[in-house]
């Protein structure tokens, strides 16, 4: 679907029936078009690629029922509604979430718990993954021990229960985040939502690493702290930089597969999604 509202809930790819482009490879290094066949026969063959993958997404489409074509329809102009709460509301999601707590714990929400209980058990905290997952407990319970997963895998043990910041960055990481890999737009979208862009001049050109530390920041120091955003979601650009003639770095799979693993963890809704792309090159 080209524009959606995301919970958490992801797949290996590589498990999909889905139809996959023989442009894109599997490995880590970027995906290219087979270079030793004709030129006039490599057009000819992307030009069939995309026009399967035009046919796959046109039935998908007839296969959504009237209300999901209008919210999708909705999503691509930007149209959307706000995570609607009661205090009443809010407190009996919080029990339940506590109650699923206890009952799935982690070793890493356990570590969490030794460490800094007041942060995993902070309300404004779990708020997060329920709003990011439209108040499905059971998403959100799941999605928050992700979470403590995967920042005890990149940043270490020791700092999965407190905030990140700068100072736990290295030099690679300072260069990235000052490089202009993200851009949060002064204005909103017409739905009020902020809008995000992913600078792909940037994105394809980075270690894995460096790309979840910088990304953790700006997502769970930035964006998710904003109310606006854990009620309304963003609006995400991904922002073409490449210049007519310039060959495009396009991420491996294997890269592309654990950066959305990682990312799926955040406590952020995807309300919208829109690939912007140079018509030139």
């Amino acid at each position: 679907m080209m524009a959606s509202s995301l919970q958490y809930a992801y797949g290996d790819v590589s498990q999909s029936n889905k139809p996959c482009l023989p442009c894109f490879d599997h490995n880590d290094g970027p995906g290219t078009a087979p270079q030793n066949l004709p030129a006039q026969q490599r057009t000819t063959q992307t030009w069939d690629e995309m026009k399967q993958m035009e046919g796959y997404l046109a039935a998908e489409m007839h296969k959504l029922t009237v209300e999901e074509r209008a919210k999708a329809m909705d999503d691509i102009h930007c149209v959307g509604e706000e995570l609607k709460e009661t205090p009443e509301m809010v407190e009996k999601l919080l029990e339940e979430f506590d109650q699923i707590v206890r009952q799935v714990k982690t070793p890493f929400y356990e570590m969490a718990v030794i460490q800094n209980r007041e942060h995993v058990e902070d309300p404004s905290f779990r708020l997060r993954f329920l709003r990011c997952n439209i108040h499905n407990v059971h998403l959100s319970v799941r999605q928050m021990m992700d979470y403590l997963k995967y920042k005890a895998t990149y940043f270490g043990e020791d700092k999965v229960a407190r905030e990140i910041t700068l100072d736990d960055f290295n030099d690679e990481d300072m260069e990235l985040l000052m490089a202009g890999l993200y851009h949060i737009q002064k204005e909103t979208d017409r739905s009020g939502r902020v809008v995000v862009y992913l600078m792909t001049d940037v994105f394809a050109r980075c270690k894995i690493e460096n790309l979840i530390h910088v990304a953790h920041y700006v997502w769970n120091n930035i964006l998710i702290p904003m109310h606006n955003v854990q009620m309304k979601g963003i609006c995400f650009v991904y922002y073409d930089m490449t210049k007519q003639g310039e060959k495009y770095a396009m991420p491996g799979l294997n890269f592309m597969r654990t950066l959305a693993k990682v990312l799926m963890t955040f406590p952020i809704r995807y309300s919208v999604t829109h690939l912007c792309l140079n018509p030139e090159r």
